[in-house]
């Protein structure tokens, strides 16, 4: 989403906002989404002492869905598009 206020749409510092208005959970940084589904770092279990773990949440059925332990491992993970074709 970004950083910053630059008037072109939500950054991550829209989080507190968005994590009232859509009923998520905190304490989270959100990443990316559009509302019924968020990507977010996830500082519940280890709270600002530790790393957070990257969590997939869905805010229609109130799901949620570690991808990974860490940023780091989150980013190692991907894979390209043409891997899937």
């Amino acid at each position: 989403m970004g950083i910053g206020t630059g008037g072109h749409g939500l950054s991550l510092l829209d989080t507190p906002y968005l994590v009232e208005e859509w009923g998520l959970p905190s304490p989270v940084v959100l990443l990316s989404g559009d509302g019924h589904y968020w990507v977010g770092l996830d500082y519940r279990a280890y709270g600002a002492l530790r790393e957070p773990s990257v969590t997939w949440f869905d805010t229609d059925s109130g799901a949620e869905l570690p991808l990974a332990a860490d940023f780091r491992a989150f980013v190692e993970g991907l894979q390209p598009l043409s891997r899937f074709e």
